[in-house]
């Protein structure tokens, strides 16, 4: 019987699994010791892992900001999913960013965002998730979490 090969991940396959754990270190680091963080839209306090999500700034179609760390901040699923159709919360989202960041800093991302996406190495996207998922594990460890999460997600 012929030996089964694994199939080779695409970059893209690994773009989104990078995304998903930055996402998750996102809400991780945004959160206080005991695990609980705020969303900076509408401002209701959820453990990170409890209907709390990484909302964009820039939405994910912008492929440029996909890895984008400033654009990825702690929002509750009302306000990711939903709010973010409203100008209410795209306004809100958008000062808390000019807040954190400065005006300068949302101008030169909004340039960006037009701009094709650059071409990304395989190694690059790979070893990018493993930093995250370190700093992942650091997270947890210091908001006292020690489960079983990097082993389910690696």
């Amino acid at each position: 019987m012929a030996k089964a090969t694994k199939k080779k991940r695409t970059v893209a396959q690994e773009v989104d699994d990078a995304a998903k754990a930055l996402q998750k270190y996102v809400r991780l680091k945004a959160a206080d010791d005991n695990g609980y963080c705020q969303c900076v839209t509408c401002g209701v306090v959820r453990k990170w892992n409890d209907r709390m999500q990484g909302g964009h700034f820039y939405g994910r179609r912008h492929l440029v900001f996909k890895l984008f760390e400033e654009n990825i901040h702690p929002q509750c699923s009302g306000c990711n999913m939903y709010g973010m159709k409203t100008t209410k919360i795209q306004e809100a989202y958008r000062i808390y960013m000019e807040d954190t960041y400065g005006t300068r800093r949302i101008r030169a991302m909004q340039k960006l965002a037009w701009r094709a996406a650059p071409k990304l190495n395989l190694q690059e996207v790979i070893e990018f998730r493993r930093e995250i998922l370190r700093k992942i594990s650091k997270e947890l460890q210091r908001i006292g979490n020690d489960n079983t999460f990097l082993d389910y997600i690696c």
